[in-house]
């Protein structure tokens, strides 16, 4: 149909990864029931800002930066959850992560300050450029 519409349809490219692995919902799952945990026993966390968007809110240190932005409604890209495909890649500019990644980000991006906001967990206050 779209070739009828005169698209062509030689530069297309379409990637998939697949369902979202069990593991990965569980681990939403459990993330979305510590976020309530943590705000009825009022416990401290890590500020994650967002400085180019001027947002700001608190995590839990197993909380990824990717469930920080979630939470305040911001969007950004996610594929696989689990450090792969790299479609998740932010700037750190402040702070530090641990970051268990699954190759999805290269030695290069990491020297520049680029981490993978589904697998990074913060170890302090940090800033993220989206």
């Amino acid at each position: 149909m779209l070739m009828e519409l005169g698209f062509d349809m030689s530069r297309y490219h379409e990637e998939s990864f697949g369902e979202t692995p069990p593991e990965a919902i569980e681990e939403a799952e459990e993330s979305a029931e510590l976020a309530q945990i943590t705000e009825e026993l009022d416990v401290t966390g890590y500020a994650v800002e967002f400085v180019d968007e001027g947002m700001s809110v608190t995590i839990t240190e197993s909380e990824t930066i990717h469930s920080a932005s979630a939470k305040l409604g911001l969007h950004i890209p996610k594929a696989c959850g689990m450090g792969i495909c790299g479609s998740c890649k932010v700037k750190l500019v402040s702070g530090n992560v641990n970051m268990e990644h699954n190759g999805g980000i290269t030695e290069e991006d990491e020297e520049e300050g680029y981490i993978l906001s589904c697998c990074s967990k913060p170890l302090g206050n940090v800033t993220i450029e989206i």
